[in-house]
């Protein structure tokens, strides 16, 4: 779940929440020197989602670049021996 969280969600809200922590800095700092706080209502929605929705598929490229190992290496499924679980792992051919 927690994989889930920062391959998906963190990358595309992201740029969300900076902008909301902006608008909320500024709507206090107008409040305590004068002035017109943001209209959230008028923010840069579709920049917003644009922008989320490329750093979401730059970390996806990314992770799936990174990760893995050779075509040719073998997977050995986990497996219960003397009390302890051994993880699964990746061995060359």
């Amino acid at each position: 779940m927690v994989r889930i969280f920062f391959t998906y969600a963190l990358p595309f809200l992201l740029p969300l929440s900076v902008y909301l922590a902006w608008a909320w800095y500024r709507t206090v700092y107008v409040k305590r020197h004068g002035g017109e706080p943001p209209e959230i209502e008028k923010g840069p929605w579709p920049l917003l989602l644009l922008l989320g929705a490329i750093l979401s598929f730059g970390t996806l490229a990314t992770t799936a670049v990174m990760r893995g190992a050779d075509p040719d290496a073998t997977y050995t499924p986990s497996r219960y021996e003397d009390g302890r679980v051994i993880p699964g792992q990746l061995e060359e051919r």
